[in-house]
Order: structure tokens, then C-alpha cells, then sequence
């Protein structure tokens, strides 16, 4: 994983002092195309993990601080998934 930009650094370091436990962002490869992010909070320590088999430049950087805020809003488990498109005409062959 690249570093993080310093706000979300910061953001990532205050949350593991509020939490008391260390805070780990890492980034998954996966061939689910709508997967985008989760968030576990475990007993010893935060797991944030996103898809980076996506494109596009810093894509990833809104999803792992939405992470961070839910984790420092209390919740315990997250999942964030691409919008699902809307139905259309089915492709032409």
C-alpha cells in the first residue's frame, strides 16, 4: 500500500488512540468487481481493507475514510459495495 495522505494518516493514528488498539488499512486483490472496502473491529486491533484492482487514480482514498468513520462512530463491521447499475436493455451480441 502507498502512504496514506497526512489527513488520513491522522485521521487513521487518532482513531487507534480513541480505539486503543492499532488501526491496520491493507490493501486486496480480488475478482469481486463490486467489492470496495470492509471494516472489522476486533477485539486487539481495526482491520480497514480495499479492492485495489480498481482504476483510477487515489480511488480508494474516499472509501478507507468513510472506514474510518464508521469505526470511530461505534460500528463494529462494514462492507461497502459498488452501486448497482440501473436494469437496461441487455448487451447487443
Amino acid at each position: 500500500m502507498e502512504p496514506l495522505p497526512p489527513a488520513v494518516e491522522r485521521k487513521r493514528q487518532s482513531l487507534a488512540r480513541a480505539l486503543g488498539r492499532p488501526v491496520h488499512i491493507r490493501a486486496l486483490h480480488t475478482p469481486d468487481a463490486g467489492f470496495r472496502g470492509r471494516l472489522r473491529v476486533e477485539p486487539s486491533r481495526v482491520i480497514i481493507e480495499y479492492q485495489v484492482a480498481q482504476t483510477g487514480y487515489f480511488w480508494h482514498i474516499p472509501i478507507i475514510e468513510e472506514l474510518l468513520d464508521r469505526a470511530a462512530a461505534g460500528q463494529p463491521a462494514a462492507e461497502l459495495r459498488a452501486p448497482a447499475g440501473p436494469p437496461g436493455p441487455p448487451p447487443k451480441q
